[in-house]
């Protein structure tokens, strides 16, 4: 079976879901499970069918699983053989019911040429949990005489959710609309809008739990006419060096019939003929502008890019023209005895070994590369851990006050923010990597991820802090969690930073939030807010200053009078150097109180206290006998 990407027929990849998961009981002593996966089907007209393969212990490749009442994987599904090709779902028999289970689905055509992997699904038992809510989703809206899916969700005691749509019972309030065991809704024609509400019950065990879902059917009119064909102002035609990150535009959205815009997609590809993708999105928010993910785009490259406007009955425009344009030389990367994928200015040197194997990381750029600050003032580096990765392609760092997205931005993203892309082996892979950082990070601090689609976010569910107290493990997936392209196409993109825990969720007028030091003189006397003895004071500031009014009011203070002595500071090596060492005590005090607690702290300022206390009350008793007569 050939899966090479040469030979590969099909032009997309099916999404996999399982829709329900049944107890077995056969005989008493013996637990198990049935598992319906679903998935959306291929249309090419040689299609022969899918293979399912699967696998229990740790996610990714290789799907080597035995033990099904099916057979070992991969288990052939043959189109003959599936009830309705055009919804295809298979139930698997016997699955473990002490280790998760992990999917992958494939298909082949007639010529025994194969598809890569869809996205992966997994499947782990309840272990008695019980069920405690359920939830319905899907589109708020429908249009009349169409049909669309919902999708039951089942949350249990133990954390744990599950897709239960097949197990459900269904019902809607409205003869304008009809609902299917497997959750698809369908509108018939109505005169106005109308609103229904769909209602899904299920029972796990002894406990029973519904939950309702508020739909308006649309009244289409029948005259209705697609939006304008959009025009795209932004890049021009031809136009080579475009800076990066790219923000699309287009004129603004016309309709003949006044309807209202309600998404557009934007498609950016290095083919002309859009074969293949490195951008499809369809977005609600970026509707004339689009803001390209970072590390999307490669430097100097040549890409084609082309639009589509819905209207509020989800009618299409014709596609845009599609505009060619070509990025700038804005990642430099042509030293020959350099690391490559990292900038030729921000390699290391050989004295950098993250993972202590006592080889120079910058020696094996196959398992690991690193970068360094502009300013020298800080390194990390990215290293693969699951062999799910080809290669660590790019990494680069930048100053999260470049990005304009200011909405839930992170205070303090005390390293920057560190983008990098990988390629997979397979696409659709999930993927394991580990980031170093030259500086110490907390458990209390937080893993967030930037993308221009899903803005700032908190990425802790993925992400573990390690032991060493200098790296993270983040697990990713492929067009799935993590990937800012969003696409299952082999390339995982992120852009990602550590936040450092506030203290608090209160602001100060005058600090810029979301990367800036806000530490004016300490930056100005060290040269750079990433320097780690500016990292220590602002995680001084964080956790003990700004959680209390009093410690509020003096950064306050202090953020409105000390930039403009920064600014005379930084001009003048005598003074950096004397702020250096009158920092020192305060740089000393703020490393006990982070490693040691208060406690310490406050001995250390009694024991160095009481020396000067000692020598000011014998020089007044001194005093005193001196002015007696």
């Amino acid at each position: 079976m050939d899966r090479s990407p040469g030979k590969c027929v099909f032009k997309c990849f099916v999404f996999i879901s399982i829709i329900s998961c049944l107890p077995l009981f056969s005989p008493p002593s013996i637990y198990a499970a049935d598992v319906t996966l679903a998935w959306s089907s291929n249309s090419e007209p040689d299609l022969a069918g899918y293979f399912i393969y699967y696998k229990t212990g740790a996610s990714g490749a290789p799907y080597n699983g035995t033990g099904t009442v099916e057979g070992n994987s991969p288990i052939q599904v043959p189109v003959a053989k599936l009830d309705d090709p055009a919804y295809p779902e298979y139930t698997i028999h016997g699955l473990s019911d002490t280790e998760t289970t992990y999917f992958v689905l494939t298909a082949y055509d007639t010529d025994d040429n194969e598809s890569g992997y869809s996205n992966e699904v997994s499947y782990t038992p309840s272990s008695g949990a019980t069920l405690i809510s359920l939830s319905v989703s899907g589109n708020n809206s429908l249009n009349e005489n169409s049909s669309t899916g919902y999708t039951a969700t089942a949350c249990f005691s133990d954390g744990s959710t599950q897709t239960v749509t097949n197990s459900t019972d269904w019902s809607e309030n409205s003869p304008y609309v009809s609902i299917s065991s497997s959750g698809i809704l369908t509108a018939s024609e109505v005169s106005d809008d109308e609103a229904v509400t769909i209602q899904a019950i299920y029972t796990f065990g002894e406990v029973t739990k519904s939950a309702t879902k508020a739909i308006t059917i649309l009244d289409v009119p029948p005259s209705n006419l697609p939006p304008s064909t959009p025009i795209i102002v932004y890049p021009e035609t031809g136009q080579d060096d475009i800076d990066v990150p790219l923000e699309i535009t287009t004129e603004p959205f016309s309709d003949p019939n006044d309807d209202s815009h309600r998404q557009s997609r934007w498609q950016i590809s290095d083919r002309n003929d859009f074969s293949s993708f490195v951008v499809d999105v369809t977005s609600n928010t970026y509707l004339t502008t689009f803001s390209v993910p970072h590390m999307v785009l490669k430097s100097n490259h040549k890409y084609y890019v082309r639009i589509r406007f819905y209207d509020t009955y989800s009618v299409a425009s014709d596609w845009s023209p599609s505009i060619e344009f070509t990025t700038s030389s804005f990642f430099e990367d042509l030293n020959p005895n350099g690391v490559p994928g990292v900038p030729d200015n921000f390699e290391v040197d050989d004295s950098v070994d993250f993972n202590m194997d006592g080889i120079p990381d910058n020696h094996q750029p196959e398992t690991i590369k690193c970068v360094r600050s502009s300013d020298n003032s800080m390194y990390i580096g990215i290293e693969k851990i699951s062999d799910s990765i080809s290669e660590i392609e790019a990494v680069e760092m930048i100053d999260p006050e470049t990005i304009p997205d200011t909405a839930n931005r992170p205070d303090d993203l005390i390293f920057g923010m560190i983008l990098y892309r990988l390629r997979m082996k397979q696409p659709g892979d999930a993927a394991v990597l580990k980031i170093y950082f030259s500086g110490e990070i907390f458990e209390s601090d937080t893993f967030y991820k930037y993308d221009t689609i899903n803005g700032w976010y908190d990425y802790s569910e993925h992400t573990t802090f390690n032991d060493d107290g200098q790296s993270v493990t983040l697990k990713l997936v492929d067009g799935g969690f993590g990937d800012s392209d969003g696409l299952v196409n082999g390339i995982i993109v992120d852009p990602a930073g550590i936040a450092a825990y506030t203290g608090s969720s209160y602001t100060v007028d005058g600090s810029n939030s979301g990367g800036s030091s806000g530490c004016f003189i300490a930056t100005a006397a060290f040269g750079s807010k990433f320097e780690k003895n500016v990292r220590l004071l602002r995680r001084f500031r964080d956790l003990y200053l700004m959680p209390f009014k009093i410690g509020r009011a003096f950064v306050k203070t202090y953020y409105r009078y000390s930039p403009p002595v920064a600014e005379i500071i930084a001009e003048h090596d005598i003074l950096r150097a004397m702020v250096r060492w009158s920092l020192i005590p305060l740089i000393g005090l703020s490393w006990i109180l982070l490693h040691m607690g208060p406690a310490p702290a406050l001995i250390l300022l009694v024991l160095i206290s009481f020396p000067w206390f000692f020598c000011f009350r014998k020089e007044q008793v001194k005093f005193a006998g001196t002015t007696q007569f």
